[in-house]
């Protein structure tokens, strides 16, 4: 858990907004790593690691590959994060379709790994 200025303690799973430099991006919090730092997924990223790891599968084989894990997911991260730079978001902020269905999309793909994604 972590708690911000905006939008109050985020859990894993929740949407959040991070201002990266002059934009802010989407992500679904994970949690907080080593050293302090916040981390999250960006929605296109467990759809882009699915078909990354279907494509190794189809011309590799189980036996090589091995199973789809949570660690072929990468994660973004930010290295000081401080309680003005994160934002809880809602459902209802979310309002570009592309982004919408990136959501849905890591949602079922992260319930694999018993994250539950809260949109």
């Amino acid at each position: 858990m972590y708690t911000v200025k905006h939008g109050g303690d985020i859990q894993k799973g929740d949407l959040v907004a991070v201002c990266n430099t002059n934009d802010f991006c989407i992500g679904i919090y994970y949690g907080r790593g080593q050293g302090g730092t916040v981390q999250y997924y960006h929605p296109g990223v467990p759809l882009a690691a699915k078909e990354r790891y279907e494509h190794r599968l189809m011309n590799h084989g189980i036996e090589k590959v091995g199973p789809f894990k949570l660690g072929l997911m990468w994660k973004s991260y930010v290295n000081s994060p401080r309680d003005t730079r994160i934002m809880k978001l809602n459902r209802d902020n979310i309002t570009d379709q592309e982004t919408i269905e990136q959501i849905i999309t890591a949602k079922e793909i992260l319930k694999e790994f018993n994250i539950t994604v809260n949109y």
